[in-house]
């Protein structure tokens, strides 16, 4: 996933407390990359362990944890008059070029080898890839398309996300943002809901479109204008936050067990009550709770900052090892199999830092280096009141 903690980032040798980065969320992040390739490889496959399946709570959190960072930044920098540049200037540097490379590359693969193990049997639109359009096409067909880049329709949600929040974040009062924030979470539960009760076959309608998942990414824009708010009542609410996490992942288990294998309230509820928790636990880290120590590690500091490269490779590295090795899919039947899925982890974390210091930081600093200006915006009736008079 993106890793947006590097938006707070700046080229000062000394930056402004504002854009000192959190060492916990990076160290969160780095558990998320960690909890995917796990659930990934030994989980999500024919054969895998059911209870490693965890790998949609990592990617509920890394929605959450960039609808915080990237709330939070906007709300610091909204009113520099080089905002928007700035911004989709650091966003296209920090997420395009590797995933156009590893697409790229992806493509060519499943071209040249056009086995059976390389698990493309309901391929996609190629350019739909290239526009992050690939999850309408998901929601339409029912299929996640060719298996190695399908976890790109997360990047296609996060991508139309930038689009929108920052203009949505200038428009709207700072006043009234919470309540329209709330209001966009409900309207995302409401759709998702219709989606899975009305729909005969709804599909994947559900799960990849950014209007059905809004909700999530809402929860970290909530979270960003809780924590920049002067009216919080920290000093009561901190121990209640801690809590808070804890009942409602029991809660989405209890409705797990309620739907068993027909229902859909887990499906419709479950997104928003795990974003929320996910959403109080990054306050709970950023205001100092124990427990933030706990992510203050070099080994998820190294997954942090590999966690795009991890997250854009783990697949195409395990299904290239199966194939090519065994000429399967990948599985956990027999011990040779178990042995490649142990031999893929140590490949793709090189793979994935190889890609990270040659081709993600270069292009990510060049984006660093476009700074803001720290001169404020004017509104569009001061300007033409200050234009020259023709």
């Amino acid at each position: 996933m993106p890793n947006t903690a590097a938006l707070t980032a700046t080229t000062d040798a000394h930056p402004p407390a504002a854009e000192r980065r959190v060492v916990c969320l990076d160290g969160v992040r780095g558990l998320m990359t960690i909890l995917v390739l796990v659930s990934h490889y030994f989980g999500e496959v024919p054969h895998g362990i059911t209870a490693l399946m965890f790998g949609w709570i990592a990617v509920d959190m890394f929605f959450v944890l960039s609808g915080y960072l990237v709330g939070k930044l906007i709300l610091e920098k909204q009113h520099n008059d080089n905002f928007f540049q700035v911004f989709y200037v650091r966003r296209v540097c920090r997420t395009l070029p590797i995933y156009f490379v590893c697409l790229i590359v992806n493509i060519v693969l499943m071209a040249a080898f056009a086995a059976p193990w390389v698990d493309a049997d309901h391929p996609l639109p190629v350019w739909s890839y290239f526009t992050f359009t690939q999850n309408f096409f998901m929601a339409a067909t029912g299929n996640i398309g060719a298996h190695w880049i399908s976890p790109t329709w997360t990047l296609a949600i996060e991508e139309h996300f930038y689009l929108i929040v920052p203009f949505l974040f200038v428009i709207i009062p700072r006043r009234r943002l919470a309540l329209t924030l709330t209001a966009i979470a409900i309207g995302a539960l409401v759709i998702r809901a219709g989606a899975f009760e009305l729909l005969d076959n709804q599909g994947l309608i559900g799960w990849v479109l950014l209007p059905t998942r809004a909700d999530i990414l809402t929860a970290g824009l909530l979270a960003a204008v809780a924590i920049k708010s002067d009216r919080m009542p920290w000093a009561r609410i901190d121990y209640p936050l801690r809590l808070a996490p804890v009942v409602l992942l029991i809660v989405s288990s209890v409705l797990r067990m309620i739907d068993g294998h027909t229902g859909h309230s887990f499906d419709i509820f479950s997104p928003l009550l795990v974003s929320v928790a996910c959403g109080i636990f990054l306050l709970t880290l950023v205001r100092g709770a124990p427990e933030a120590k706990r992510f203050h590690s070099k080994f998820l500091g190294f997954f942090n900052d590999t966690s795009y490269a991890v997250y854009l490779t783990h697949l195409p590295v395990l299904g290239l090892m199966h194939g090519l090795i065994l000429g399967t899919r990948p599985d956990l039947v027999s011990a040779a199999q178990w042995a490649v899925t142990f031999a893929a982890l140590p490949v793709c974390v090189l793979v994935a830092w190889l890609l990270t210091i040659f081709v993600e930081k270069p292009v990510t600093n060049y984006g660093r280096s476009w700074a803001w200006s720290n001169r404020p915006r004017m509104p569009r009736a001061v300007q033409g009141a200050l234009a020259p008079a023709e």
